[in-house]
């Protein structure tokens, strides 16, 4: 019953005030409210403009923190392909080269595993890339099969680009040889038809001063 008392009383209070605002609006004292919708009028306004600055301000903001976060992106992008190629195009030999490069790289490599190589013809060249020549020779070679993985280990891990791309095992039945095998390996490399580090990077020649650097150093250190 006090509840809805109360509730009667506030009501009729706006009712009442309802009908003072409609009085002295009949009565052409309107002037009365005109300061207060003025001023209520340009707080409005100047929060919706001051609200409008502040988000052009932080889509400015964000905008610039975007911009920059593409740049950083960009910069650590041309800077990680630029290490990339100044370590792969070393590793690629000189179209120059190409007639006695591979050849000696297979001589080499065999006389490091004190292997004898059998050249099976002449090496072969494709140059239908626009950018590498791939050139290939097939050699054959005997030992067992510890030798032939350490063999291909050694390869893998040679700083020149040399692969071998495939290989045929041929069990030896001479009861002589036993354990040994007859093996056929095809080797590759590519030779890029021009070098372009040199050309993109002025730093080309100081980089690379400095990365031939760094495995005499190391040496230097280790001697010590």
């Amino acid at each position: 019953m006090a509840a809805n008392l109360k509730n009667n009383k506030q009501v009729e209070a706006l009712k009442k005030g309802f009908q003072d605002i409609q009085t002295v609006m009949q009565e052409g004292n309107y002037k009365l409210f005109v300061k207060q919708f003025v001023a209520v009028l340009v707080v409005f306004l100047g929060f919706k403009y001051c609200s409008g600055q502040f988000a052009d301000k932080i889509n400015n903001y964000n905008g610039q923190m975007d911009a920059i976060h593409m740049q950083q992106s960009s910069e650590r992008e041309y800077m990680t392909n630029k290490d990339l190629l100044f370590e792969l195009e070393p590793r690629f030999p000189d179209i120059s080269d190409k007639n006695g490069w591979l050849t000696s790289q297979i001589l080499g490599v065999f006389k490091e595993a004190e292997l004898t190589p059998q050249m099976d013809g002449s090496q072969t060249e494709d140059a239908s890339n626009p950018t590498y020549e791939a050139v290939s020779l097939q050699v054959s070679s005997e030992m067992d099969f510890t030798r032939f993985a350490r063999f291909l280990a050694d390869i893998e891990n040679n700083d020149e680009y040399l692969k071998v791309s495939d290989f045929s095992i041929t069990k030896d039945t001479d009861p002589e040889h036993l354990g040994n095998n007859k093996i056929s390996m095809k080797f590759n490399t590519i030779f890029p038809k021009e070098k372009i580090a040199k050309k993109l990077f002025k730093d080309y020649d100081k980089i690379m001063a400095q990365k031939r650097a760094k495995p005499e150093a190391k040496k230097q250190a280790g001697g010590k």
